[in-house]
């Protein structure tokens, strides 16, 4: 499970959580579509790669930013107790 930042300046800081790969893409995919881009079956290959990058970052170091247009998305392993 991760928690997610988006972060747009100006604009208080939208918080979501992901409970795997799948809804963290999700959500990655909707920040890049809310920045006016628009996704082709050309780049779903490098998305997915860039987005599984950031969560293995994130597992190991504990901390993983991807940034779209004017978006910041963080992203952190949700602690479990």
């Amino acid at each position: 499970m991760y928690r997610i930042a988006i972060v747009r300046k100006g604009r208080p800081t939208d918080r979501h959580t992901a409970g795997g790969p799948g809804e963290l893409r999700d959500v990655v995919y909707g920040v890049i579509r809310a920045e006016g881009s628009v996704i082709t079956d050309a780049d779903h290959s490098g998305l997915i790669e860039l987005i599984g990058n950031a969560r293995d970052m994130a597992d190991i170091e504990g901390f993983a930013a991807l940034t779209f247009g004017a978006a910041t998305v963080t992203i952190r392993p949700q602690l479990v107790a």
